[in-house]
């Protein structure tokens, strides 16, 4: 008799993200990410254990996924600056919904409640400064931005900002996120700006 075929990991990852996207993690169970991935909720506990480790499972992934993720959103672009843009705004696109935003964020709160998602929070958050750095370090070289803090400093104020303000529109959701993004940042690096930006598609 064949052995039944088994729903790879990365398959029930990607239903538990799913879920836990659409609903939030106070909503989130084992029983619903069963329901979306079409299995029983025993092949969850069986794999991940508990909802607090499927978490962190998700976070690992997350984080292992970044380098390349960030890699893709700039490789169309030939100016430094618009890589700045594009990396930046990397992570909000699929956040653009405002049924749903303050759901997802609510997920942030448990990062920050838990010492090991804390720190995988922390990795993620790395990668993305580090590529914005690179790409500021480009822009600096290439005449784009003119008289801004060095790049570690203004990577780290970008991220601030595109996180902050994703929070606040979550809260109030006018227009869309993207939008709002996209204009602060030019608004953020206005004054360095030094001419406009050549080359790639529209973020």
């Amino acid at each position: 008799m064949a052995r039944p075929v088994e729903t790879d990991d990365e398959a029930l990852l990607d239903a538990a993200d799913g879920v836990l996207m659409t609903e939030g993690p106070s909503a989130f169970t084992l029983a619903k990410a069963a329901g979306a991935a079409q299995v029983s909720a025993a092949t969850y506990i069986k794999r991940f254990g508990s909802k607090q480790r499927l978490f962190v499972r998700l976070s690992e992934r997350w984080v292992l996924s970044m380098d390349e993720l960030l890699r893709q959103r700039a490789e169309p672009f030939v100016s430094p600056l618009a890589r700045v843009e594009a990396v930046a705004l990397h992570s909000y696109h699929d956040l653009d919904h405002p049924e749903t935003a303050h759901n997802q964020l609510a997920a942030l709160a448990v990062d920050l409640q838990n010492d090991e998602m804390r720190g995988l929070l922390h990795l993620g958050w790395g990668h993305v400064r580090r590529h914005l750095e690179r790409h500021i370090t480009d822009a600096i070289a290439a005449g784009e931005l003119a008289g801004c803090p060095p790049p570690r400093q203004l990577a780290r104020i970008i991220l601030g900002a595109m996180e902050g303000g994703c929070i606040a529109w979550s809260v109030h959701p006018e227009g869309s996120l993207i939008d709002r993004l996209s204009a602060d940042l030019t608004a953020l690096l206005s004054g360095w700006t030094s001419r406009p930006r050549q080359g790639g598609p529209p973020t």
